[in-house]
């Protein structure tokens, strides 16, 4: 495991490559590591049960494109520092989703065309009507961010964090 951190996570930059482990069932695979975390009071208010747990872990400079997720999401900062960006659904139509169908991360159709940290006003000119909320997270930090709220998270450092979908 040292070995890959300090080859595609840690390393800085050169000849180094980036891994990124990705909205990964860690915790699956892994189950002793759930002792590490309590799951955040909000995912079970009013009765209700965390339905995923996922992992990200990567290196300064990763990005999750602009999208959105069909669960309420709990983003919990553990090490690092991530920024987000937020929409909320009702901009949608400012978005520009690309068409569902096709494999990877446009399979669902909750992913924009547009890449938020440098617009081509061009091609998608509503864009400049979205507005945008901007979130930076350090460890410790939670950010609540609710079904169908369209967001972009890029690590500003070495970064790992836990989502809890419910």
């Amino acid at each position: 495991l040292r070995d890959f951190l300090d080859a595609h996570v840690t390393a800085g930059g050169g000849e180094a490559r980036t891994g990124y482990l990705a909205q990964h069932p860690l915790f699956e695979q892994i189950p002793r590591l759930r002792r590490d975390f309590r799951v955040p009071e909000l995912c079970t208010a009013g009765g209700g049960s965390v339905r995923h747990t996922n992992a990200w872990l990567g290196p300064e400079g990763t990005v999750t494109p602009l999208h959105f997720d069909s669960y309420d999401n709990v983003l919990t900062q553990v090490v690092g520092y991530k920024r987000v960006v937020l929409f909320p659904a009702e901009q949608t139509k400012w978005l520009y989703p690309k068409e569902a169908g096709g494999g990877g991360v446009d399979a669902q159709g909750n992913v924009s065309a547009v890449d938020v940290e440098a617009p081509d006003l061009e091609r998608f000119p509503d864009y400049a009507r979205a507005a945008g909320l901007e979130a930076v997270l350090g460890p410790g930090d939670g950010l609540y961010i609710p079904a169908g709220c369209w967001h972009h998270v890029r690590s500003l450092t070495a970064a790992f964090s836990v989502s809890f979908w419910f």
